[in-house]
């Protein structure tokens, strides 16, 4: 989505993985908050925060990791294709 938003506040750093409440990591985190601030938008700086006092010292943990870069990548095709 293209969205002009300046903020992003995260009710919480947890989520349901289908099995368990799991915390989110820094690639989610990242992915969510990149959300904000864009650049050609009337708000090229975003800003983001939580709720939670509690969470602040994983949002900014998760915001100062940098995200490794992937070396290699490959497809593998189904039955199907």
């Amino acid at each position: 989505l293209n969205l002009s938003i300046k903020r992003i506040i995260f009710n919480t750093m947890f989520k349901n993985n289908g099995e368990k409440i799991v915390q989110l990591d820094h690639s989610s985190v990242k992915q969510i908050a990149g959300r904000a601030g864009r650049r050609n938008s009337p708000y090229p700086q975003g800003e983001v925060t939580c709720r939670d006092p509690f969470d602040m010292k994983h949002l900014r943990k998760c915001m100062s990791t940098e995200i490794e870069t992937i070396k290699k990548a490959g497809l593998i095709p189904t039955a199907s294709h």
